[in-house]
């Protein structure tokens, strides 16, 4: 099992000029980035049946308990999602920040004809393609695993505005503290993410753009 990020130009769902003008006064190809995690029905419903339990029991903060229910119960206990795990050996997931949304999961396959739900060619450097996908670094499975659990966890957060219009600006303190946030823009969480497990540590995530991190990922 493995992580990934997918990063999308601004084509297509993304063709808007906001975002065109994202990806130019970012320096770069790419208006957002995402999570991809490369797992299997298994540890996705193991791990979700850890966290809702943990979550009814009030294992949580008060205010998370009903966030993670509810999320779980939207994303998990659907009859899409059910019939795709009940009928796959391996499945992706993709974790979303788009801009004035709340943080959302799908699930990706190679099939789909509609970019937004199908896996990313890996390292295409076509610019005439949508998305693309840049294979992360080589993770423990414990840390894997964290990682799916973590991810599940912050579903239904909100999409941090003022994080990603700051995000552009010079950071003079250095990378930030690894911990949960309220709210994320997508790079941010990305790179906590992998910061969690060890990784991405010279990044600050609160100053790191799609951009940057690929521009990061592609030189690493």
């Amino acid at each position: 099992m493995s992580l990934s990020v997918s990063f999308y130009r601004p084509l297509e769902y993304f063709g808007g000029a906001f975002n065109r003008f994202v990806t130019w006064f970012t320096a770069g190809e790419f208006c957002h980035c995402e999570l991809v995690v490369h797992t299997t029905p298994v540890d996705i419903m193991d791990t979700v049946k850890k966290i809702y339990q943990a979550a009814q029991q009030g294992e949580y903060a008060p205010e998370d308990c009903q966030r993670i229910i509810s999320q779980i119960e939207l994303n998990f206990f659907d009859t899409a999602f059910r019939k795709a795990a009940q009928t796959s050996d391996n499945m992706v997931l993709s974790f979303s920040l788009l801009w004035g949304q709340p943080m959302s999961v799908r699930v990706l396959t190679g099939t789909s004809h509609d970019t937004w739900f199908k896996i990313p060619s890996t390292n295409d450097s076509n610019a005439n393609s949508t998305v693309i996908m840049k294979s992360g670094p080589v993770v423990e499975p414990h840390h894997y695993l964290d990682t799916l659990k973590f991810s599940i966890e912050e579903l239904g957060k909100d999409y941090d505005q003022t994080g990603a219009i700051c995000s552009v600006f010079p950071s003079w303190s250095g990378p930030n503290p690894i911990e949960r946030r309220a709210s994320y823009f997508c790079s941010e969480f990305v790179v906590t993410v992998f910061q969690r497990v060890g990784f991405m540590n010279d990044l600050p995530a609160k100053h790191t753009t799609p951009n940057s991190l690929y521009n990061f990922m592609v030189s690493s």
